[in-house]
């Protein structure tokens, strides 16, 4: 891993299914969004929601859970760790897998790792 001055923070968010991604969007705007990323075949909600931010989609290696993410599974981690490398000082929004409404937010930089669960089980 490379020596990262500034962190990168990720807002690791579930695919919004059937719910529009507006309201979603919307509750990302304040926080200057410089990228969206999701793992192919891309949901046509993760699409929308990239949109709704005026972002184009970029590709991950894989697909990331919520719940991996915020168990900081080593192999979710290190796909962070690779797009933090893209994303210095910058806040990214990945999409990922869990319950409509849940959202993980992690920080990486060159001392590690932090990861804060925004809606705890039970949360909408």
């Amino acid at each position: 891993m490379s020596d990262l001055q500034c962190p990168a923070r990720f807002l690791v968010v579930a695919a919004p299914g059937t719910v529009r991604p507006e309201p979603l969007a919307e509750s990302l705007r304040h926080e200057r969004v410089a990228a969206v990323y999701d793992a192919p075949p891309h949901a046509d909600e993760a699409r929308a929601l990239a949109g709704a931010l005026g972002l184009p989609l970029h590709d991950m290696t894989r697909r990331l859970t919520l719940a991996e993410v915020a168990a900081q599974s080593p192999g979710a981690l290190d796909v962070l760790r690779d797009l933090a490398d893209l994303h210095r000082g910058e806040t990214v929004v990945v999409v990922g897998e869990g319950p409509a409404g849940r959202r993980v937010d992690v920080s990486v930089d060159g001392d590690g790792v932090a990861v804060t669960q925004v809606s705890p089980e039970g949360a909408t």
